[in-house]
C-alpha cells in the first residue's frame, strides 16, 4: 500500500513538473531583455570601429600636414641645407620620425627647380578592432606630398602706367623726384631681383622673358611691333591700334590687321562742355608715339630692360584696359608669330623665339611650362581713349573745291571756294551742294563764277553841227564761267593735324545744321569716333582680366596714391587680395620687391 502511494505521489510531482515547463515554454515574459543585450552587442562592435576609424583619421591627418610644411619647407630654393635632412627635421619635431619616410629629392643642375616628394605608410594598431573577434590588429592608411619651387621658365608682363599724373613731385621722395622716377626705381630693382632668381649666371639661357607696355590714354607699340602687327595703312603718323574693336572678353589679339589709331585730335572738356582744340603735331593726343613709350616685348637681355625702364617718361591720360589687353596678350601664345618675327628682324634673342609658352598643364616638364605673371600698376584712375572710325579716313570726304582736289584749307578765301555734298538732297531732286561762301544750296551746273566782259558796236548818232555819224559804245556784260567740283579726300582733311572737333565744328555742322538745326559737334562727333571713357572702361577691365585670370595668368596689381576707382578697378582685376598693393609712392619700391619674392615662392603642386 504504501508504495503504490509513492508511486502516485511521484507522478503527481511529474505531471506538476510538466505543467510547470509547458507554462514556463509559453511564458514571454524578459524577450525585450534578450534583444536588448544583442542590440547593445552590435552598438558597441560599431562604436568601437567608428572610434578607430576617427584615431585613424585624426592620425592621417596628422601625418599629411606634417609632410607638406616639411616638403615645403625642403623645396624652398632660398634654404642651402640639404633638403633631405630639412624634411626629416620637421618630421622628427612633429614626432614622425617613426615612419621611416625618405624624402625623394629632384633639382635642376642651375638649381632653377627643386621638386621634393614624399610618401608614408601608417599602420595604427586598432582598439576594438582585435578585441570583438574580426582580427582587425591595425588601420593602414598612405599619404603623399610634394612641393616645388620651379624658377622655371617665367614670362612677366609689366603694364605700367606713364600717363601726366606720374609726372607729379612724389610726397614720400626726400628729394622731391616725380613718381615716375620712383617708377624707374621700382621697376629696376624688380627687374635685377628676376634676372638674379630666375636667369642667374650660368643658368640655361631663355628663362625668363620681360615685356614692359608702358600706357597712357594709348599704348604706342613702336615700329618694329608695329610692323608685325602690321597695322593698317590708312595713314602712318603713330603706331597705336585701336584694339577696343577687338573686345575685352579674349587675351589674344590678332597678329595681322589691327587699325591703326586715329591722330591729330583729342576730346577735352571744360567742366561738362565739350570745347575744340586746334593741334599741329602730327602724332596728336590720341597717341603719344615716342621711342620712350614704346612697348618692348620678350627681352631677356637684362641690360636691355633696365636701360628702357630708365627712359620712360610721363605725359597723357590713362587707360588702364588698353594698357591690361596688351599685357595679357603678349603672355598668350597666340603671340607666337610675333616673337619669331622679332627674332628674324633682330630685336630679340633666338633664346626666347618660343615665347609665349603654352599655358601650364599636367604633365609638362620644366622645359615645356612657363609661369605667366602680369603686373597692372596706376596712379590714377580710367578716363579716356578715342580714335576715328575707319570710313572717315580715307575717300571722298564729302567736301569739293572748285580750284583742286587738294585746295582745303580755314582760310576765308579757300573756304569761299568750298562746297559740301548732301546725298539725301541729291536723292530727293534737289539741289545738294552747300555753299560755305553765301550758305546756299546749289546744282552741280549751277556752280561757278561770275566775270564781266567789255562788249563794243558802232551806233549811228546825230549831232546837229556834224550831222549823222557812227559812235563807238562800250558795256560790261555779265558771263556765268562754269566750274567743275574736285572731291577732297579724307587724307587731306586730315593732313592738316586738325583735331576732329575743329574739322566736325567748321567743315561739317554748318551745311549739316542747315538739313537739321538739333546737328551738334556732340552728335556728329559720337557718329564718328571710336571712344571709351571712365565706367566703360573699367567694365573693359575687368573683362579682360576675368579672361586672364581663366587662363592661369597671375595678375599682379599695384595702385600708387590713386583715387577710390582705381583702387577698386585694379583690386578687382588682381588674383586676389594676396596679389594686390595699394601704397604710397614712398613704398612703390616695396611692393615691386615683394612681388619679385612672390613670384618665387613655393608652390604646392601635390
Amino acid at each position: 500500500m504504501r508504495d503504490k502511494t509513492e508511486q502516485n505521489g511521484l507522478a503527481r510531482r511529474i505531471e506538476a513538473a510538466r505543467a510547470r515547463m509547458g507554462r514556463f515554454a509559453q511564458d514571454e515574459d524578459g524577450a525585450v531583455f534578450i534583444f536588448s543585450l544583442q542590440v547593445l552587442i552590435v552598438l558597441m562592435v560599431i562604436g568601437g570601429i567608428a572610434i578607430d576609424f576617427v584615431r585613424q583619421d585624426e592620425r592621417r591627418t596628422l601625418i599629411q600636414s606634417s609632410l607638406d610644411r616639411a616638403a615645403l619647407a625642403a623645396a624652398n630654393l632660398d634654404q642651402t641645407l640639404d633638403p633631405a635632412t630639412v624634411a626629416k627635421d620637421y618630421l622628427s619635431t612633429s614626432g614622425l620620425d617613426y615612419l621611416n619616410i625618405e624624402p625623394v629629392v629632384e633639382e635642376g643642375q642651375q638649381k632653377e627647380y627643386r621638386r621634393v616628394s614624399m610618401t608614408a605608410q601608417d599602420d595604427m594598431p586598432t582598439i576594438f578592432g582585435d578585441l570583438i573577434g574580426f582580427g582587425v590588429k591595425s588601420f593602414r592608411s598612405n599619404t603623399h606630398a610634394q612641393a616645388e619651387e620651379s624658377i622655371g621658365n617665367v614670362e612677366i608682363s609689366m603694364v605700367l602706367d606713364v600717363s601726366g599724373s606720374m609726372g607729379q613731385t612724389d610726397s614720400g621722395s626726400y628729394y622731391g623726384e616725380t613718381k615716375i622716377a620712383s617708377l624707374r626705381d621700382a621697376a629696376t630693382n624688380f627687374t635685377n631681383k628676376m634676372f638674379d632668381n630666375v636667369q642667374p649666371p650660368g643658368a640655361p639661357p631663355g628663362r625668363l622673358s620681360i615685356s614692359i607696355v608702358p600706357y597712357n590714354q594709348q599704348v604706342s607699340l613702336g615700329p618694329a611691333l608695329a610692323s608685325v602687327y602690321n597695322l593698317s595703312s590708312d595713314h602712318s603718323y603713330n603706331t597705336c591700334a585701336d584694339v577696343q574693336l577687338q573686345g575685352f572678353n579674349s587675351v589674344s589679339l590678332p597678329t595681322t590687321g589691327l587699325q591703326r589709331t586715329m591722330y591729330g585730335w583729342s576730346y577735352d572738356f571744360i567742366g561738362q562742355n565739350m570745347y575744340v582744340r586746334k593741334y599741329l603735331s602730327n602724332s596728336g593726343e590720341n597717341c603719344y608715339d615716342h621711342s620712350y613709350s614704346d612697348v618692348m616685348a620678350f627681352e631677356d637681355n637684362q641690360n636691355d630692360v633696365v636701360n628702357k625702364i630708365a627712359s620712360l617718361r610721363a605725359g597723357g591720360d590713362t587707360a588702364i584696359d588698353i594698357g591690361a589687353r596688351w599685357g595679357f596678350a603678349l603672355l598668350d601664345p597666340s603671340a607666337k608669330p610675333v616673337s619669331a618675327a622679332l627674332v628674324q628682324n633682330g630685336t630679340i634673342s633666338a633664346d626666347v623665339d618660343d615665347r609665349p609658352l603654352p599655358y601650364p598643364a599636367t604633365g609638362q616638364s620644366i622645359d615645356e611650362r612657363s609661369m605667366k605673371v602680369m603686373i597692372l600698376m596706376t596712379d590714377g584712375q580710367n578716363t579716356r581713349t578715342f580714335s576715328t572710325r575707319m570710313q572717315y579716313r580715307t575717300g571722298d570726304s564729302g567736301l569739293f573745291s572748285v580750284d583742286s582736289s587738294t585746295a582745303f584749307n580755314d582760310d576765308s578765301t579757300t573756304m569761299s571756294k568750298m562746297y559740301w555734298f548732301s546725298q539725301d538732297r541729291a536723292d530727293q531732286g534737289e539741289k545738294s551742294y552747300y555753299s560755305f561762301a553765301d550758305r546756299n544750296w546749289y546744282a552741280p551746273e549751277d556752280i561757278g563764277t561770275y566775270t564781266t566782259t567789255r562788249e563794243c558796236h558802232k551806233e549811228l548818232k546825230y549831232n546837229w553841227r556834224y550831222g549823222y555819224y557812227w559812235d563807238t559804245v562800250c558795256e560790261d556784260v555779265p558771263q556765268f564761267e562754269h566750274r567743275d567740283l574736285h572731291a577732297i579726300d579724307w587724307r587731306t582733311v586730315w593732313s592738316k593735324g586738325w583735331t576732329l572737333q575743329y574739322v566736325i565744328q567748321t567743315f561739317l555742322l554748318p551745311p549739316r545744321q542747315r538739313l537739321d538745326p538739333q546737328e551738334s559737334v556732340a552728335s556728329i562727333y559720337d557718329e564718328m569716333a571710336i571712344s571709351s571713357m571712365f565706367s566703360e572702361k573699367d567694365k573693359n577691365l575687368h573683362d579682360v582680366c576675368q579672361a586672364g585670370k581663366s587662363k592661369d595668368i597671375i595678375v599682379f596689381t599695384v595702385a600708387v596714391d590713386a583715387p577710390q576707382s582705381g583702387k577698386t578697378a585694379l583690386a578687382d582685376c588682381s588674383s586676389g587680395p594676396s596679389y594686390q598693393y595699394d601704397v604710397d609712392s614712398a613704398n612703390l619700391a616695396d611692393a615691386f620687391s615683394s612681388i619679385a619674392t612672390q613670384i618665387s615662392t613655393l608652390r604646392l603642386t601635390n
